[in-house]
């Protein structure tokens, strides 16, 4: 799963490190990050999502798509999630 943030302040390489924990923080048990790209003005931050997670993988995608929008804090903006 890939995350594109935006962030509201500053420039995507001055945010990397914070949006791994913010999205760490997020994600929680769901999956894990593991890798957090600046791309252009944008942030790329790909998630693993927990294969032991107890539920089917279409409701997984579904569930953090909707969790990460609403989480996510005002550092950063959700462009989309793929």
């Amino acid at each position: 799963m890939i995350v594109k943030l935006k962030p509201v302040a500053g420039t995507a390489k001055d945010n990397l490190h914070r949006a791994e924990v913010e999205m760490e923080r997020v994600v929680g048990f769901r999956g894990k990050v593991i890798d957090v790209k600046a791309e252009g003005d944008r942030l790329a931050v790909i998630v693993e999502i927990n294969p032991k997670w107890d539920l089917p993988e279409k409701e997984k995608v579904l569930t953090l798509d909707l969790w990460i929008r609403a989480k996510t804090r005002t550092v950063f903006k959700v462009q989309s999630i793929e």
